[in-house]
């Protein structure tokens, strides 16, 4: 019986072996990255919270100094392969909007390996072969202006901007810039709602510099609704901004903001350590307070702003918007508004 007991014990005793043998190769990768002492992080994380956000590591990690520079998407893109071209990276972090250029540095060995301990409290489909990390998801919405539209004519589901009621008072970010809205349209075209470039044409759409531009002009009064993406309406509503947000019940597309770190990069335990730090539950929580995200760790409390995800039927843009997809849409919306 004894005999039993000692062989029962034994995966135990060589579990709780490796575990520690674990812990020291990470404080060791802390010690490493704190001599380090510098992390370049490209992002595109919307002003302005990513500030707060970053200053929320050096907090956790005062050894290690951030150097953020933000980009928007295609620019980050051209810069990274720009550098790595060049036979390395300059950036130790980087956090952008998926894009199936990011599903190529991938394919061709620009991103490493970065099995880090938080990453187990990520649900699976949030871990592309422990090289890319879902961080947040941007849901699309349909925001409308509340003193000058009624609750009761308030748009509810993505067909009701194409009702004739909103003939020159709706705006939008221009899809051809942001692969947010690909994805918003591509989920149009999944519920049956089909030639939207023509159709919100003849609707008078007006167009703004970016979704923090489309909010902007809701809060002047320039235009009344708007299907725009939730982060800039995140931060209008808790500056006080009337503005009135639905989710649609035909599905809320989501658009996954992605982190992973450069195979080659100046500073790579530093870049570790981050991206362990973006995975944990301090790091997530500090993301959602400061931006408004919609976070993916598992087990958080939702934003005080904005609702989180349980109860919507959530549309991942990666699972309708392919690249071919992707500039039929482009090409389209280009053309109708006489853009080649």
């Amino acid at each position: 019986m004894l005999r039993r007991r000692v062989l029962l014990s034994m995966p135990l005793v060589a579990a709780a072996g490796v575990a520690r043998a674990q812990t020291a190769d990470w404080a060791k990768i802390v010690e490493a990255a704190n001599k380090q002492g510098h992390l370049n992080v490209m992002h595109n994380i919307p002003p302005p919270g990513a500030d707060p956000w970053f200053a929320a590591f050096k907090k956790a990690y005062p050894g290690i100094t951030v150097e953020p520079t933000r980009l928007g998407s295609s620019a980050l893109a051209q810069r990274f392969n720009t550098e790595y071209a060049a036979g390395a990276s300059q950036t130790d972090a980087i956090m952008t909007l998926w894009d199936d250029t990011v599903m190529k540095w991938q394919q061709d060995g620009w991103i490493r390996r970065a099995n880090v301990p938080e990453a187990a409290g990520m649900p699976e489909r949030y871990r592309r072969d422990e090289k890319v990390y879902t961080i947040q998801l941007t849901r699309s919405v349909a925001v409308s202006h509340k003193t000058k539209v009624r609750e009761k004519d308030a748009p509810r589901d993505w067909a009701d901007f194409f009702d004739p009621k909103w003939k020159d008072k709706i705006g939008m970010d221009p899809p051809w810039r942001s692969v947010v809205v690909q994805g918003m349209i591509a989920e149009w075209d999944a519920v049956g709602i089909k030639d939207s470039a023509r159709r919100l044409k003849a609707n008078g759409v007006r167009f703004f510099n970016g979704s923090a531009g489309v909010i902007q002009a809701l809060i002047r009064g320039d235009i009344n609704v708007a299907p725009v993406i939730e982060s800039p309406v995140a931060s209008a509503l808790a500056d006080g901004a009337p503005l009135r947000v639905n989710f649609p019940t035909s599905g809320v597309p989501a658009m996954e903001s992605m982190a992973f770190l450069p195979e080659k990069a100046p500073h790579p335990d530093a870049g570790l350590v981050f991206l362990n730090w973006v995975l944990s539950k301090e790091g997530q929580q500090a993301l959602q307070d400061f931006t408004g995200a919609t976070i993916t760790r598992p087990g958080l409390p939702p934003s005080k702003i904005l609702p989180g995800v349980e109860g919507q039927k959530i549309v991942y843009a990666t699972d309708v918007l392919t690249a071919e997809k992707q500039k039929a849409i482009i090409d389209e919306w280009r053309s109708v508004f006489g853009l080649q």
